[in-house]
């Protein structure tokens, strides 16, 4: 299978040079799909940036106020079947047209609360005893091991014991 997926946190879509930088990223780079997460725009605007950055398709998880969000966007070298929406994840079935090759495929921005992180390993698991093809999971798990892995966050943040 050759696909090239783009998983990308943008940390805010409402910059004004946003959808000029997108654009040529995206033209040097040249993927089938593009994960966008915590956009932190929703409805009509997100509607407007993802016409403006010319996807032939798209499907998005909103966000949760200004927390979350996941944009999936491709063009036509493939077809994606939306399987499951969570406010968590997309789960998928990506098929490239060039040499019809399917793989699941699962888009993921966790909650930064450990609870709702915790729920949704729980969900991610589940789908283990479905899945019949091969499956990739991109994504954050907004989660660290150690207190050296992050990097201007809120002091109270804490390492999770998940890990």
């Amino acid at each position: 299978m050759n696909l090239k997926v783009i998983y990308w946190n943008v940390q805010g879509c409402c910059h004004p040079k946003f959808i000029s930088s997108a654009k040529q990223y995206l033209w040097d780079s040249r993927p089938d799909v593009v994960v966008f997460v915590d956009p932190r725009i929703s409805d009509c605007k997100a509607d407007s940036v993802i016409t403006a950055l010319v996807f032939s398709y798209s499907h998005r998880v909103e966000a949760h106020g200004f927390s979350g969000g996941i944009w999936l966007a491709w063009y036509d070298s493939v077809n994606i079947e939306i399987l499951y929406n969570h406010f968590q994840y997309i789960h998928c079935r990506i098929t490239t047209l060039r040499d019809n090759q399917s793989t699941i495929a699962t888009m993921m921005y966790a909650s930064p609360n450990a609870m709702k992180r915790k729920a949704l390993c729980s969900s991610l698991h589940n789908l283990t005893y479905v899945i019949r093809f091969p499956w990739i999971i991109f994504g954050d798990f907004n989660a660290t091991f150690t207190d050296s892995d992050r990097h201007e966050c809120a002091s109270s943040a804490k390492p999770s014991k998940a890990f």
